[in-house]
């Protein structure tokens, strides 16, 4: 028991530090492509070119880091005033239609998860989806919850868009608020088709 335990966490610790290394190779190639590429077309704008993307790059951090500020912490509130119980309780049946029988706790981060990604906050909402992957994932297959989890995540209906609007505020746009309706239609599109696509890659056994 001690050794298939064993072998299971030297499994996903092996498959992580597999995705990290090749998410290394990845972003370290893109950034000499495009550094080359910047050297054959402007050699003399490369510095003023990187120097700028990084003082643009932390200006747009500290931007959305207010946004997320306000939202990362009202959902803290409504985790500790008790509204994420009842709002898991409240929406059981759908939990249970889309993730089958899981545990109150991954009930409890799944219904957090998708607060989180309803209000357009998705780096709000990893650390939940963490949490629930953990407490569902037991063996070295992804289950059906598992996969619905991670397909949920990738489409998320978001009724505020709210990292992008930040961003298009950010940028100086004059009506920020323009996409939260093409938004809320395409991620619906997209969570409907991806929910369809995980119940046929994993049909509910039928009890004989």
């Amino acid at each position: 028991m001690v050794i298939c335990i064993n072998n299971q966490r030297r499994f996903h610790i092996s498959i992580k530090q597999t995705i990290n290394y090749n998410m290394n190779i990845i972003w370290t190639s893109l950034v000499c492509i495009c550094i080359l590429v910047l050297i054959v077309i402007s050699p003399n704008g490369v510095l003023r070119v990187l120097t700028q993307s990084a003082t643009q790059a932390l200006e747009y951090c500290v931007q959305l880091c207010a946004v997320y500020c306000v939202w990362m912490g009202i959902l803290k509130v409504a985790e500790r005033c008790g509204i994420v119980d009842n709002l898991a309780k409240r929406i059981g049946k759908i939990t249970r239609f889309l993730f089958g029988d899981i545990s109150t706790a991954a009930s409890k981060y799944t219904s957090l998860n998708l607060s989180a990604n309803l209000l357009g906050v998705g780096n709000a909402a990893t650390p939940s989806a963490i949490s629930a992957i953990k407490d569902m994932e037991r063996g070295s297959t992804l289950s059906r919850a598992g996969a619905m989890l991670f397909v949920l995540n990738a489409s998320s209906i978001q009724l505020i868009p709210t990292t992008v609007l930040g961003l298009r505020s950010a940028f100086g746009s004059a009506n920020p608020s323009s996409v939260i309706l093409p938004t809320l239609i395409t991620t619906v599109v997209n969570t409907v088709v991806g929910i369809m696509l995980v119940c046929v890659a994993y049909p509910r056994k039928v009890n004989k």
